[in-house]
């Protein structure tokens, strides 16, 4: 009688643990993305502030040559609303007369400067001292008015964060306006500035007031 000896299976099964990240390891990837996103937005955010300050700087070379070619014509820049006056009010009278629509009245004993009649407006137009294609208003230009001879109202020249720029001279001859030329400049990212005063001056003391620091001023 023979006998077979038995021959013993030993079966192996997987190891059924599955791969995957500990929860330090999810942390640690989640912190890992937080920083590169925070690096990233923080360059966007540089660059597009950079680009937005060239392209005010930019804007106000434009006003600010056309200003000079506003005094070549006509003896003087354009008077104020007020010193220091609305900001708005201020810029809308500038687009105005750099558009060509303002001009100094002598037809008095006190020169006066304002807005020009429709009958001193030609129909196509007055002559402007300034391209307002390179330039930014506060609205479509599609909103301008569709005659060229008539004026527009309402719009401002704005900087590349929307606010309008700040123009200040004095607000007639007989003003006490120090300065020896206008004042013209951006408010910055802020959008907030501390007004001029009345004589014009600009000095450190009021270059380093908080709501000044970021300003961008013409020829600068």
């Amino acid at each position: 009688m023979s006998i077979s000896p038995s021959h013993s299976k030993i079966s192996f099964s997987p190891d059924t643990r599955k791969a995957g990240f500990t929860l330090i390891e999810l942390l640690t990837v989640v912190a890992i993305i937080l920083v590169l996103a925070g690096i990233t937005f923080g360059i966007t955010r540089g660059v597009q502030n950079a680009q937005a300050r060239a392209k005010a700087k930019a804007e106000l070379m434009v006003i600010q040559s056309a200003l000079e070619q506003f005094k070549l014509r006509n003896g003087d820049y354009p008077w104020a609303a007020g010193n220091p006056g609305n900001v708005d009010d201020n810029g809308e009278r500038l687009l105005l007369a750099l558009s060509g629509f303002m001009k100094f009245d002598t037809s008095s004993s006190t020169v006066k400067f304002r807005v020009k009649n429709e009958d001193e407006v030609p129909s196509s137009g007055p002559n402007a001292f300034i391209d307002l294609t390179k330039v930014t208003m506060n609205s479509s230009a599609n909103n301008l008015p569709s005659s060229p001879g008539d004026a527009p109202t309402g719009f401002r020249f704005v900087d590349p964060w929307g606010n309008p720029y700040v123009y200040r001279y004095k607000e007639s001859a007989a003003d006490n306006w120090d300065n020896f030329g206008y004042v013209l400049y951006s408010t910055g990212p802020d959008g907030n500035d501390q007004a001029v005063d009345d004589r014009g001056l600009i000095d450190n003391d009021l270059r380093k007031k908080a709501n000044n620091i970021d300003n961008i001023y013409a020829g600068e």
